[in-house]
């Protein structure tokens, strides 16, 4: 078979045996104009909060609900009497033992010609808000209840033709409530949320929407790593060792500085831009208006890279290839190729992966041409990697 042969940056030709091919997949959110930000309290007092944790689905504080979504909420005939018949074992449950009197019936059909009782409208509102209205990607905050703890701050899944079943704990054990799945979601200290979504939290509304979008913007930031808003692009490089020098801190940076600069280079020249290497990026300052370094280096942290263009996930791309070799000088040639994916945009546009895989790879292949100073970029961004194990959320497969 004849040999399948590709051009390189200079034009001259290689064959394919000889390509070193990184796959990258960003594994960076894409989130849509429309995502809304709900706080999402887990019970009265938060009383579920661990329960909710634990199956991964919140709902409205109401035992023995039972919903039937197999045709949607609307499609549940007897969801108002079944309204009425949770919150007669609600307030049945939340009473002392001796003084309960007899157990509410369980038969939905007693509770339809009940009448409804004050604030009917408002729980019936959060069921439908949980099981109809909110839909798959909208964000919730689910505040601990206390204030030392940790937040949970998640993806909703879409609804699917059953609830999640939340079993109680103490005076509810034995009773389940009704619940709406979240996939995605992360852990962050309730002293770290905005503090308009803390005051929202110490009242007593159970589920609210949050519009600000200075606040739904924090949210976004605290819930999702790497990730893409309009024309706004995050991705964190973190730290896992608790070693953390003034020169790590200085290599990292001027990873940022380079791969920053060399981009603007490479969209300005193409295969004629003259690149920085890692040192000469350690003596130049940044000049991007919209480019904003966040550090939290507190054993283990992060480095967190904001920018209104892709540069944020071509350093997070860039410093996870080099990871993947070994941070192997001689891996890379003029023949490297990389191609970028994102697995977390499958139901959107993709609206940045070829970009970042075309930048990285000609950045790579350019810089890979002054092999001393190719050799010195690989040593110090290794001894760095070596001391705080810096890493990024972007996976690799090699194939050489």
């Amino acid at each position: 078979m004849e040999p399948v042969w590709l051009l390189n940056i200079q034009g001259n030709q290689l064959p394919e045996s000889f390509l070193t091919r990184f796959r990258i997949d960003l594994n960076t959110k894409i989130i849509a104009n429309d995502v809304r930000v709900f706080l999402a309290r887990a019970g009265k007092q938060g009383h579920m909060f661990e329960q909710v944790l634990e199956h991964r689905a919140i709902g409205p504080d109401l035992p023995m609900l039972g919903l039937d979504l197999r045709n949607g909420l609307d499609g549940d005939p007897n969801v108002e009497a079944k309204v009425k018949r949770a919150r007669a074992y609600s307030s049945w449950l939340r009473q002392s033992q001796e003084p309960r009197g007899d157990r509410p019936s369980e038969s939905v059909n007693d509770y339809h010609d009940v009448n409804r009782r004050p604030g009917h409208a408002q729980i019936d509102g959060i069921v439908r808000t949980y099981f109809q209205e909110l839909t798959a990607g909208d964000v919730l905050i689910i505040p601990n209840p206390s204030y030392f703890g940790d937040a949970i701050i998640a993806e909703l899944l879409p609804v699917g033709n059953a609830t999640a079943k939340i079993p109680g704990t103490r005076r509810f054990e034995g009773f389940e409530f009704d619940g709406r799945r979240f996939g995605h979601f992360k852990k962050v200290k309730m002293a770290d949320l905005p503090r308009t979504v803390i005051d929202l939290a110490k009242a007593p509304t159970g589920l609210a929407e949050i519009r600000t979008p200075v606040v739904k913007h924090r949210i976004f930031e605290l819930g999702y790593d790497d990730f893409v808003l309009d024309d706004k692009f995050v991705s964190r490089i973190f730290t896992t060792e608790r070693d953390f020098t003034s020169f790590d801190g200085n290599v990292l940076n001027a990873l940022v500085t380079m791969v920053a600069k060399n981009v603007d280079r490479l969209e300005m020249d193409g295969a004629d831009a003259h690149l920085l290497n890692l040192v000469q990026a350690v003596f130049e300052q940044l000049d991007h208006d919209d480019l904003q370094v966040k550090i939290d280096i507190n054993s283990p942290g992060f480095l967190a890279v904001f920018d209104r263009s892709v540069v944020p996930l071509v350093i997070a791309s860039t410093l996870s290839v080099f990871v993947s070799v070994g941070f192997d000088a001689t891996a890379f040639a003029q023949n490297t190729v990389v191609e970028a994916t994102n697995s977390r945009a499958a139901e959107v546009a993709d609206v940045c992966s070829q970009d970042v895989g075309r930048l990285t790879e000609n950045m790579l292949k350019l810089l890979s041409t002054a092999e001393e100073d190719f050799q010195r970029t690989c040593d110090l961004l290794r001894e760095a990697h070596d001391n705080t194990g810096a890493r990024t959320n972007v996976t690799v497969e090699v194939e050489r």
